[in-house]
């Protein structure tokens, strides 16, 4: 990866929608060339994909929240089950087995407390290889997009 293959990450990053020929434009190359560096880093997985950048509180899902989860060491692949269980749940926007005094964090989307209680109480208690969570509710937002400095 060079220079070129950064200005058009970060260029994507911006605006996935943006023609090739623009994109060319901004980064100052042939649109051939161009093409031929993005098909090159979605080839290669830099790319891995494009996605709408959706504002879930206009929808309705205003409720942010993270929640640590400790699972049971006693009961085999506790960790690896209550991973696979979450991915089905569409309130779960993220789901990462982490190091330190807990297995997993959760990043959790819902409309109100009543939902993320449900949640919390009612499918995540209720897997026995759950010992114990600990919440952490959004209150506003600073910053939401970033990307490491390429060099």
């Amino acid at each position: 990866m060079d220079r070129l293959d950064h200005k058009i990450i970060l260029a994507l990053r911006e605006d996935g929608r943006i023609s090739n020929v623009q994109l060319a434009e901004q980064v100052n190359l042939s649109p051939s060339q161009c093409l031929r560096r993005v098909r090159r880093l979605e080839e290669s997985g830099v790319i891995s994909g494009y996605r709408a950048d959706i504002n879930y509180e206009k929808l309705g899902f205003g409720l942010v929240a993270w929640v640590l989860v400790t699972v049971s060491k006693e009961i085999a692949g506790a960790r690896d089950s209550v991973m696979r269980y979450l991915q089905s749940d569409d309130s779960v926007q993220s789901v990462y087995g982490v190091t330190g005094d807990v297995d997993l964090m959760l990043e959790v989307r819902t409309r109100d407390m009543a939902a993320f209680t449900e949640l919390v109480i009612k499918r995540l208690y209720a897997r026995n290889e759950v010992v114990s969570t600990k919440s952490y509710i959004r209150l506003d937002t600073a910053k939401r997009h970033g990307v490491p400095v390429l060099e």
